[in-house]
């Protein structure tokens, strides 16, 4: 019964995926372990998934009920994900499909996953490289051409793979208790105080959920350690960027600053933030744009601009955005990053810097953007900052980007000083 709950809620949601919700607001909270684990096994193989449902379906899968899909795409990722027998996947997905009100489709479910499920690996083996890795042919062209073919694959194949919880501790005291009680806790390759618990992950989550750690990827955490470095003790540092809260809080948590402020401009994701950057240490908090932020020109000695962008390095989190983008997305952005760089800049102190990051690996959201600096300002070379093996490649404009891989996401980086 547990088995069968636990397809129906993941079906359900992912409908509401469907629909435009995002997978990681409807499993915040954790859940079912089983019901995270197929919403995300799905939408991270869709295009797999469809490709080869497609060769076993007469009818276009795009036409069929969403409810269908969704107990077609399940019942297929069980058996080529999950490892389930192909038996038990295309049962499961029959019985599926009738709790979601849609009996008259069982038989076409069984017919096509009885298939499906035995043949899927040789028709993957027939398929280009962008299906077989389930992502979007113009986003592996893309990358082909920024980053070659073997960098291209290595990142779509990291994309594929379930994400790591690592933690940074709030309080010595919760990893002292760890410790005590015999949970292992394993460092991070390249990132500094970063911890993930691979033999006991859900007591790490619960120290999480008692505030006595953060949940952050470990490329996310090197940036709060390069605005770090990028300063001297008794600066003013700003994030103007700042929700959900975890660099502005990691930055706190580092210390050294005379004064610290963070703003963002929903103000929900504010009042969010608030109990975690208040816990860190002293920050003024704010609801503001950041591309007319309320902040006094020169004003600041570090700048985070951690833009929005359009998260092509974290599909491992959010395999959804695969299929939500499209080249037009790219460019749509980069204009509104460029203004809120240009604001930024404003906001920096002479001998100041601002920091840019986005966790896009896309030129035109990155070196695009701080290119043609006005004068006063030039680029920081950002490797002198960085932790000891982090896997970067250099940009064309002093900047470093770390592609998605085993121990992270994909993250860009870029220093701009203020020297006039």
């Amino acid at each position: 019964m547990r088995l069968s709950a636990d397809r129906l809620t993941a079906a359900r949601l992912l409908v509401r995926v469907e629909e435009g919700a995002f997978s990681s607001r409807l499993l915040a909270g954790g859940g079912e372990p089983a019901v995270r684990v197929r919403v995300l096994e799905v939408l991270r193989s869709m295009r797999a998934l469809d490709a080869v449902l497609q060769t076993r379906c007469r009818r276009e899968l795009r036409k069929l009920d969403a409810e269908v899909r969704a107990a077609l795409r399940i019942g297929l990722a069980e058996a080529m994900g999950l490892d389930m027998p192909p038996e038990l996947a295309t049962d499961g997905a029959v019985h599926l499909v009738r709790r979601l009100g849609k009996a008259s489709a069982s038989g076409m479910v069984n017919a096509v996953l009885r298939k499906a499920t035995k043949g899927w690996r040789d028709t993957l083996a027939k398929s280009p490289i962008d299906i077989q890795l389930s992502h979007p042919e113009w986003l592996h062209r893309r990358w082909v051409g920024h980053f070659g073919e073997r960098a291209a694959e290595a990142t779509m194949a990291a994309a594929q793979e379930p994400s790591v919880t690592w933690v940074w501790f709030l309080e010595d005291e919760a990893r002292i208790q760890l410790v005590d009680e015999e949970v292992v806790l394993e460092a991070h390759p390249w990132c500094l105080d970063s911890w993930s618990a691979p033999h006991n992950a859900s007591r790490l989550v619960e120290v999480v959920s008692q505030g006595g750690a953060y949940a952050q990827d470990p490329s996310s955490q090197v940036v709060a350690h390069v605005a770090k470095s990028l300063s001297s003790v008794g600066q003013r540092v700003l994030d103007l960027c700042a929700a959900p809260g975890g660099k502005s809080a990691l930055m706190l948590q580092l210390g050294g600053w005379s004064r610290a402020a963070a703003a963002d401009i929903r103000l929900k994701r504010v009042r969010l933030m608030r109990p975690l950057l208040e816990h860190a240490g002293d920050c003024t908090i704010v609801t503001a744009d950041a591309s007319s932020a309320p902040f006094a020109p020169g004003g600041w000695d570090l700048v985070l601009l951690d833009a929005p962008c359009t998260g092509t390095g974290t599909f491992r989190r959010h395999p959804e955005l695969k299929w939500r983008l499209g080249p037009e997305s790219i460019d749509e952005l980069a204009a509104k990053q460029k203004e809120l760089f240009v604001a930024g800049m404003q906001l920096v102190a002479p001998g100041g810097a601002i920091l840019y990051s986005t966790c896009s690996v896309e030129p035109e959201e990155n070196e695009g953007v701080v290119a043609d600096l006005p004068e006063g300002f030039e680029i920081e070379n950002i490797e002198p900052h960085l932790c000891d093996g982090v896997p970067f490649i250099a940009t064309t404009a002093g900047g470093i980007r770390i592609l998605p891989n085993p121990d992270g996401d994909g993250f860009t980086m870029h220093a701009v000083r203020r020297v006039g």
